[in-house]
């Protein structure tokens, strides 16, 4: 497993948190590739944040990467509590700790009613989730494919129709036949 995190500056303090987080699982990563690059105009936030996510993949050589946000932390055993679901997934998401958002797990779901629930709502928190290198790559990785103003005001992704880097890489995924995978657990923190 490598973890992928995206920063600018001004969030160091949120950084170091984030690092520890990763340091302190109970089974270790083979890595943390972070990068680090102001946002430049014209450059809305999911655009940059994924063009920052897909600099780092470009430097994974595990069979698994996970996204993690600067301002998130890993629970000591998220790692732990996501590999045995490895061999039958491409696609591992828990919950975040500090949210009371609706869960909702998709594991059973039949592939087409998968593509069509991720096609206008997002249940799946984009950080902490475990994806097959392969199949990410397989997607292109994060979109890069911006179209319009900012997120907040009509903004999307050309190829998905979609606001969020996250959102819209979960669903290429599906549509690429991706299997996905809950693990009802507690394990990270926003």
């Amino acid at each position: 497993m490598t973890v992928v995190t995206g920063t600018i500056p001004g969030r160091e303090q949120l950084l170091g948190e984030c690092i520890a987080s990763v340091f302190a699982q109970t089974h270790e990563v083979e890595g943390h590739v972070i990068y680090a690059q102001s946002c430049t105009e014209g450059l809305w936030p999911p655009h940059h944040v994924a063009l920052q996510q897909n600099v780092a993949l470009a430097a994974v050589e595990t069979t698994w990467t996970m996204r993690l946000a600067d301002d998130d932390k890993l629970l000591p055993n998220h790692i732990e509590t996501l590999e045995p679901y490895f061999d039958s997934a491409d696609v591992i998401y828990s919950y975040d700790a500090t949210d009371n958002l609706p869960r909702f797990d998709c594991t059973s779901m039949p592939q087409a009613d998968l593509i069509d629930k991720l096609s206008t709502y997002n249940w799946i928190d984009g950080s902490a989730v475990a994806i097959r290198t392969e199949a990410l790559r397989d997607v292109g990785g994060w979109p890069t494919d911006w179209d319009g103003n900012h997120h907040r005001r009509g903004g999307k992704f050309h190829s998905t129709g979609l606001p969020a880097e996250d959102w819209s890489c979960f669903f290429s995924l599906a549509k690429l036949g991706a299997r996905f995978r809950c693990v009802p657990a507690l394990t990270w923190e926003y």
